[in-house]
């Protein structure tokens, strides 16, 4: 299987600058898009700057979240030094091809990444967005939230705090196939069904990217846009590695002498070098990518249904690359004590970065199944707006580029 990339970037039609940034190493199969923002030129630094340490850390070796989380601190740490880049942040959305075919996906903000499988688009990353988190609580739905006034307004971006949350997730990807990591530029302008088509009919992930930054413009281009497009194929690489072959001089008749001992043995120790030399990059890159794996792999934590119960398992639903979920706390709850809404959030097995927010989560499920009467919900005050909603957590709300 090989990856072809293809990236473009524009500063549409209504902004002055690109403050848009973009990475493509395919030497280390990584690529990722940043949109900043801030004031004067700070949007341009803190994507800049968020690329440049992503790159450094994955080059020597860190796994995507905490390269994600070095970006996150190299941004805060310079927005300290200059009065003109304070409260300057950007998004980033990465993606690193770790092992075979699975990519991880790394995302702060609202860029976005796609698969389109099977001729089929499906978005694989969740936006860090007030409207995403109004659509989740069902008080919007997707078309609202897609014209909403505040729909600009994101609630997690990297650079804002000295730390931030990744959310990660394991991309699968199969021959064909064509992941997009691209900027809300070109999703503010563009509907999904436009850049499914547009991915569809352009097999070129240059031309794709190209036309996606295109159609935007078209729409009216009133932010920076930036599309990377990487398609999967399984031909072989351009340059494929063949066997060593016979020098040109030995189709010659005349007959060369043969070899002393001595030579012999220094020409096969120069053949065994050469394959370590070979051998040895490949043997490091399948250690870390397992590594990486089963790193990601029991970082996460789940909640499901066990012999009846509610229990907490820590791993991957399913299992990643042979690593297998473990129980990590079993409950007293029973299915049948749920309510059908909780019952369907156990069932879908929503992943958690921490062991405190799946038992945050059981806790509330619990205190679901002792609850006798209705209540109504504190309200919430929303900037444009006030209505009944659940209690959250105060979120600091970064403003989009």
């Amino acid at each position: 299987m090989r990856l072809i990339t293809g990236a473009a970037t524009d500063v549409g039609r209504v902004r002055e600058g690109n403050e848009d940034a973009y990475l493509v190493d395919d030497a280390m199969g990584l690529v990722a898009v940043a949109d900043g923002m801030g004031g004067h030129r700070a949007g341009e630094v803190a994507s800049a700057t968020a690329l440049e340490a992503l790159r450094s850390a994955i080059t020597h070796g860190r796994p995507l979240r905490e390269s994600m989380e070095d970006a996150n601190e190299a941004v805060f740490t310079k927005s300290l030094t200059d009065e003109e880049l304070r409260g300057m942040g950007t998004t980033l959305t990465a993606a690193t091809l770790v092992t075979g075919g699975t990519v991880l996906v790394g995302h702060v903000g609202d860029s976005r990444a796609y698969l389109l499988h099977d001729g089929e688009l499906r978005q694989v990353t969740v936006d860090h967005s007030l409207v995403e988190e109004l659509v989740r609580e069902g008080r919007l739905t997707a078309d609202e939230a897609a014209v909403h006034p505040q729909r600009s307004i994101i609630t997690r971006a990297l650079g804002v705090d000295a730390s931030v949350e990744v959310d990660v997730y394991p991309v699968e990807l199969a021959p064909g196939d064509r992941l997009l990591l691209c900027s809300d530029g070109l999703t503010g302008m563009v509907q999904a069904e436009t850049i499914a088509a547009t991915l569809r009919r352009e097999e070129d992930p240059a031309r794709a990217a190209a036309a996606l930054i295109d159609a935007a413009n078209v729409a009216g281009g009133e932010d920076n846009i930036t599309a990377v497009v990487v398609a999967v194929t399984d031909d072989p690489p351009l340059r494929a590695v063949s066997a060593p072959v016979a020098p040109i001089e030995a189709t010659v008749v005349e007959e060369e002498p043969a070899p002393d001992a001595g030579e012999r043995r220094r020409r096969g120790a120069r053949g065994v070098g050469r394959v370590l030399l070979w051998a040895l990059p490949i043997v490091v890159v399948l250690g870390v990518a397992v590594g990486a794996v089963g790193w990601y792999a029991r970082r996460s934590y789940f909640v499901d249904l066990h012999q009846g119960r509610v229990t907490v398992f820590k791993g991957v639903p399913g299992g990643l690359a042979g690593w297998d979920p473990t129980i990590e706390r079993r409950t007293a709850i029973a299915a049948d004590q749920l309510r059908p809404a909780d019952l369907a959030a156990v069932k879908d097995r929503e992943k958690f970065s921490s062991l405190d927010d799946a038992n945050a989560f059981v806790a509330r499920i619990r205190a679901n199944t002792t609850t006798t009467t209705t209540t109504t919900p504190p309200t919430t005050t929303v900037p444009g707006a006030t209505t009944s909603a659940p209690p959250t957590t105060p979120t600091t709300l970064a403003p989009a580029p």
